[in-house]
C-alpha cells in the first residue's frame, strides 16, 4: 500500500475538506481558498486533494488567486449536483484586477446556495473515509502482529536447533 495514499493518514484533513466542501457556499474552491478559511497549512491541502481523486474533482481551468494560478476542487457528490450556470468570471480576469477567487463570498457564478449535499449524502462520505481508514489500521495492526508472529518462530527455530546441537555435540 506504499503507493497509495492512505486514509487514516489524511483523515483529519479528509474529514475537514469533506465538511467544508459539503456544505459551503461556493462551488469549488482553490487550495488556497479551502487553506485560508479552513484555517490549515495550504500544502497540506493541496496534497490531499490531489491524492483522492475518487473525492475530490479537479477542475481542467486555473484559476487567479493570492499564489498565482490554481486549478478549484469540489467534491465529486456535489459537483453531480450542479445547476448549468454563466462562464466563472474569476477564470478570465485579466492580471492586476480584482480577485474573485479572493472574496468571503461567492459571485453569482461560483455561487452553489442550493447544491449543498444532504445529510445523509454527508454522513455516507464521512463514514466511508472513517471506514477506510478503520480499516487500514486494522490492517496495519494485523500486519504487525504477523511479523511479530513469524519472528517468534524464527527466533523459536533457532533456540531449538541450537538446544539440539548443544545435546549431539554434548
Amino acid at each position: 500500500m506504499a503507493d497509495r495514499s492512505r486514509y487514516d493518514e489524511h483523515l483529519d484533513l479528509l474529514i475537514a475538506l469533506i465538511t467544508y466542501m459539503a456544505l459551503t457556499r461556493w462551488r469549488s474552491r482553490s487550495p488556497n481558498g479551502l487553506a485560508s478559511d479552513l484555517g490549515l497549512p495550504e500544502s497540506d491541502v493541496k496534497r490531499t486533494l490531489d491524492e483522492f481523486p475518487g473525492l475530490f474533482r479537479k477542475s481542467a481551468n486555473i484559476y487567479v488567486t493570492a499564489v498565482g494560478g490554481q486549478n478549484s476542487y469540489t467534491l465529486h457528490a456535489r459537483f453531480a449536483r450542479r445547476r448549468p450556470r454563466g462562464v466563472d468570471p474569476a477564470g478570465q480576469q485579466p492580471p492586476n484586477t480584482q480577485n474573485l477567487a479572493l472574496l468571503s463570498d461567492p459571485e453569482p457564478t461560483q455561487d452553489g446556495s442550493g447544491e449543498e449535499l444532504d445529510a445523509d449524502t454527508l454522513r455516507a462520505l464521512l463514514d466511508f473515509v472513517t471506514g477506510r481508514a478503520d480499516a487500514e489500521r486494522t490492517a496495519h495492526l494485523h500486519s504487525a502482529s504477523q511479523r511479530y508472529v513469524l519472528l517468534g518462530a524464527v527466533v523459536a527455530s533457532l533456540v531449538s536447533l541450537t538446544a539440539t546441537a548443544i545435546q549431539v555435540f554434548h
